[in-house]
């Protein structure tokens, strides 16, 4: 049984990607750019790695795109970067039957404000963020590093997240992971689990 889940944010916890393609829009359409929002949202479920390297190659304004972006999806996520339904309930459940919710995001403090601004932060233990300095998923040294500090038996780990990139992190650390399939174009073959919904989790984590 898991007893220890780690979440990706975004697009996992919170529902993201709306806002942070109509940033991205934002700053191309600024620049003369335009680019479909499917093709803005499929270079951003690989990574922002892909996403900035190819305007960057393509259009050779990465640089702008970073300063920019950031500029407007922080200002667009004010009031509206929300949790995805169910999800609030699934981490309580998770504290509520011994277990442990852990963060592992590439995003920045903001992740832990956001949590802390819909009354999840109580819900956490492990919050790894950018500003833990390690290596960029799928790497696995972040979750290594959880795995020891918080003396986790990896076989009650379940690593949850809705890129290839955080199942493969899971993988290569030699922990279970489930894709949260929040968008029906995508897929994930290396999930252990896919899930729709977050009714199904508890289903699953049997909560």
């Amino acid at each position: 049984m898991y007893k220890h889940i780690i979440w990706d944010f975004d697009g996992t916890l919170f529902d993201s990607y709306p806002v942070m393609v109509k940033a991205a829009i934002n700053v191309l359409e600024e620049q003369g750019i335009y680019e479909s929002y499917d093709k803005i949202m499929s270079l951003m479920k690989m990574s922002f790695t892909h996403l900035f390297d190819y305007f960057n190659e393509t259009y050779y304004i990465s640089d702008i795109l970073i300063s920019n972006f950031n500029k407007y999806r922080k200002e667009f996520e004010a009031d509206n970067l929300k949790p995805y339904p169910y999800v609030v309930n699934v981490c309580r459940r998770i504290c509520e039957s011994n277990g442990f919710n852990h963060l592992y995001t590439h995003r920045g403090k903001s992740s832990i404000e956001y949590l802390k601004k819909h009354h999840m932060y109580e819900y956490f233990s492990g919050l790894i963020t950018r500003e833990s300095n390690f290596n960029r998923k799928p790497e696995p040294d972040a979750l290594i590093w959880l795995t020891e500090e918080y003396k986790i038996d990896k076989g009650e780990a379940l690593m949850i997240g809705d890129r290839d990139i955080d199942i493969l992190a899971a993988k290569n650390a030699g922990i279970d992971g489930c894709y949260y399939k929040s968008y029906p174009l995508y897929e994930c073959e290396f999930a252990k689990y896919t899930i729709t919904d977050y009714s199904q989790l508890i289903e699953l984590l049997e909560l």
